[in-house]
């Protein structure tokens, strides 16, 4: 039931509560459903004046029933978007059918002379709730007039068609205090209801800016967000790159690795090689030079062929290290080497052996070792 009512109440609204408008729209639907309760509570209070035959009914015994039927309409108009002819419907139709017709039709009953003036105080509070002082103001001072003129002009309409004067009555009516309390019950609960309007729009109006505000820090956050989400995606993929890199890196490092092994082995059997191999026949073909010096022709021819053993021995070993060679220069070295070896053109400078001879200086001669 209470979510029925709910959206009753927003018949024709939207969610901006900050829109002056439709909060109107929301206090004309509370009156609309409001008062056909009150009226329908009233017309079960009744009820057995409304179960007679319909000859014997008074018309004015349908007035709420009119009037329950004026506030459904005006609630439909609200929904369509016609709701400023529903309000003035409402507006205007209710001190008439509620106050004014009874009281001409009925010859000013007794309870109306109290009924009438709160009536329309309570029409003054209806007209601050269903029309706003701001962006009405065509329609809002015209009706504030209409009722204020109402109020001043009630206890003479009221006399007019009142057909049983008494003493009594006349000296209610004519007391002056009783006019005033009418007045200053009405300013006074004008001004409260004026006061309170003011201060329910206020309160909206700084919602507003402060919903203003959190949207433009939200608008903010979201957009510091996306600058967030991009930078996150750009380390993400620099993440990945470097990832890649490190990788590669391992890769390369291995391969490099691989590589510095290869060479390291390379420069072991290089060296070997520049130790032993290489240093053996070298050693020896400087030996049997050394020796040719003092030999005699007979054992030089001998040392010759040692020699050209030693130089093929030589020879061989080169082209094995120039395998193993780890660089050009190395390459050529050995190459320049080998040139030398063929072609037999050895010098010892530094061996005594090898100086020239002193003319008239015979050479010893020593036994070959064979």
């Amino acid at each position: 039931m209470l979510t029925f009512i709910q959206k009753l109440i927003r018949q024709g609204t939207n969610e901006n509560f900050a829109d002056g408008h439709n909060r109107r729209l929301i206090y004309t639907n509370i009156i609309y459903i409001t008062l056909p309760l009150v009226y329908t509570l009233f017309v079960l209070i009744d009820l057995p004046n409304y179960i007679k035959p319909l000859d014997q009914l008074a018309w004015d015994q349908f007035i709420f029933i009119v009037e329950i039927i004026i506030c459904g309409a005006s609630l439909y108009l609200n929904k369509i978007g016609h709701s400023k002819f529903g309000r003035l419907l409402f507006i205007l139709s209710w001190p008439l059918l509620m106050h004014i017709i009874p009281i001409w039709h009925q010859k000013t009953p007794s309870d109306y002379y109290m009924a009438y003036p709160v009536g329309l105080i309570f029409h003054a509070l209806l007209i601050h709730l269903m029309f706003s002082r701001r962006t009405e103001a065509k329609l809002f001072w015209p009706l504030l007039v209409l009722n204020f003129v109402l109020i001043v002009t009630s206890i003479p309409f009221l006399l007019k068609y009142e057909d049983r004067v008494t003493p009594d009555l006349l000296a209610l009516v004519d007391d002056k205090y009783f006019f005033m309390v009418i007045i200053l019950y009405y300013l006074l609960f004008s001004f409260v209801i004026f006061l309170l309007m003011q201060a329910i729009e206020h309160l909206f109006i700084d919602i507003s800016k402060a919903n203003k505000v959190i949207q433009e820090q939200k608008e903010e956050v979201t957009a510091i967000n996306e600058e967030l989400t991009q930078s996150n995606n750009a380390l993400i993929q620099l993440n990945e790159e470097v990832s890649a890199l490190n990788q590669n890196l391992e890769a390369i490092v291995t391969k490099r690795t691989e590589e510095l092994a290869q060479k390291n082995e390379q420069l072991t059997e290089y060296a070997f090689y520049n130790a032993h191999k290489l240093r053996a026949p070298f050693c020896r073909i400087k030996g049997l030079q050394q020796l040719k010096a003092f030999s005699t022709p007979e054992e030089q021819q001998y040392i010759d062929s040692l020699m050209q053993t030693e130089l093929e021995e030589l020879d061989r070993i080169i082209r094995e290290i120039r395998g193993l060679s780890p660089n050009r220069c190395s390459e050529e070295f050995f190459g320049l080497l080998r040139y030398r070896a063929c072609s037999s053109r050895w010098a010892f400078p530094s061996s005594p052996a090898l100086l020239p001879r002193e003319k008239g200086v015979a050479s010893k001669s020593r036994p070959l070792m064979r």
